[in-house]
């Protein structure tokens, strides 16, 4: 299979502005774990699913209010830029507020949550690595420190 050509992908302003042309809005993940629950939330992959030649993805996700990502780490880094609505960001045993443009840089193995924090969807691309490990739970003493700083999950035993 041919590598992709250049291409645009455009916003359905008309329909959603936060959806793109020829873009499948996906599930989050396939079913839940213990530890590392989800909720509310969907991704657009724009750019890593057509064999672009990039070494990394560009992702869409939306959590819905009162939703979150699960409580998870990895050994490869990612940076997180806020679009649209509120939300908070959970890093290791620290929380901050986030609002549109607002940028995070996960380091590896940093144990991170995002939840949305408004009465609106909260948005964010997120650039990853195209090759890259699966997340993995995070330890007892870490989903605490996690759970402390505002994190939502079911540390299990």
């Amino acid at each position: 299979m041919s590598a992709p050509k250049s291409r645009l992908i455009r916003a359905q302003k008309d329909h959603d502005p936060y959806t793109w042309s020829e873009v499948e809005c996906e599930a989050y993940k396939q079913g839940q774990e213990a530890g590392r629950e989800w909720k509310s939330i969907v991704r657009q992959v724009l750019v890593g699913k057509q064999a672009e030649e990039t070494s990394f993805h560009l992702r869409y996700f939306e959590i819905e209010p009162g939703g979150y990502s699960s409580l998870e780490k990895h050994a490869h880094a990612h940076v997180v830029i806020a679009v649209r609505g509120q939300g908070r960001v959970v890093l290791n045993d620290q929380a901050w507020e986030m609002q549109a443009l607002d940028t995070v840089y996960v380091a590896p193995w940093t144990p991170h949550q995002f939840l949305s924090g408004g009465d609106e969807p909260f948005g964010f691309f997120c650039i990853v690595d195209a090759a890259r490990d699966r997340p993995q739970a995070v330890s007892q003493q870490e989903g605490r420190l996690a759970q402390a700083a505002g994190a939502r999950s079911d540390i299990p035993d």
